[in-house]
């Protein structure tokens, strides 16, 4: 009787001290509560380059419908079992110059001097 008792004293003893045991060690050290946000990438590119070009709300609206364009175009293309990898990677480069000729016509003087820095300096 006492072997009993003490058996379950023993497993009521390691069941309880096991659940007071924080297995997060360290995890608040590693806080990924950014990557749960979801970030809309048509306007963070919008707010970037508003910020960067000092686009007025004409320009900006454009610059809007033509990221989304470029990105859903872009998305049908790799989502695409059609092409190969090269050719994937050639219609890509195609849509970003095509969006980078659009994007220069609406741009002033000032503004397409800083977009051309910008790229440039992306590009590195």
């Amino acid at each position: 009787m006492k072997k009993i008792f003490f058996l379950i004293l023993f497993v009521f003893s390691f069941i309880n001290s096991n659940a007071q045991i924080d297995r997060r060690i360290g995890a608040g050290q590693y806080s990924n509560g950014d990557q749960n946000k979801k970030v809309d990438i048509v306007e963070s590119s919008v707010e970037l380059l508003k910020k960067e070009l000092n686009l007025d709300g004409f320009q900006e609206a454009i610059v809007r419908n033509l990221i989304k364009d470029n990105q859903s175009k872009s998305k049908e293309i790799i989502e695409t079992s059609i092409y190969s990898d090269i050719e994937k990677k050639n219609l890509l480069t195609e849509i970003g110059e095509k969006f980078n000729t659009e994007i220069k016509k609406i741009l002033s003087p000032e503004q397409l001097e800083k977009y051309e820095k910008f790229i440039a300096k992306k590009k590195k």
